[in-house]
């Protein structure tokens, strides 16, 4: 039998050794470098995905610039409308008789025909006839 000590001395047993430990190396490299391919697949996919959403992101971006655009409009819609209902309210407060007292102060002022049919709702008939009996007379 022999021991221990002289089987390292013997060179197969030397060869042997060395095959088993460059085996492991070798298993270990390739352990690393199958390792390091399936994390340089994940990192590509990462990276695939990371672009997807800052496309997203940057259509979500503009997408909320154009709400908030939309939104400005509807505010001043909003205020706009606002004022024409007060004006409306004003206006039927008034009556049925005011339109024409206040085309005829218009006229006065220098208003013409055109502007009384658009302004207070008058036929062109009432307002020609309005503009003649009220409107400032020309000197000469």
């Amino acid at each position: 039998m022999t021991s221990y000590s002289s089987l390292l001395t013997e060179p197969s047993a030397i060869a042997a050794a060395v095959a088993v430990g460059v085996a492991a190396i070798l298993i270990a490299l390739v352990a690393s470098l199958w390792k390091a391919r399936r994390a340089q697949r994940r990192l590509a996919a990462l990276e695939a995905e990371l672009a997807t959403f800052r496309v997203a992101i940057s259509d979500a971006t503009e997408t909320m610039a154009a709400c908030s655009r939309v939104e400005k409009r509807v505010r001043r819609l909003d205020q706009v409308t606002a004022r024409m209902d007060e004006r409306l309210g004003k206006l039927e407060v008034r009556g049925e008789g005011r339109p024409y007292d206040q085309a005829i102060a218009a006229v006065q002022d220098g208003g013409d025909s055109d502007r009384l049919v658009r302004n207070f709702g008058l036929s062109r008939g009432e307002a020609d006839l309005i503009a003649l009996m009220h409107g400032r007379r020309k000197a000469g």
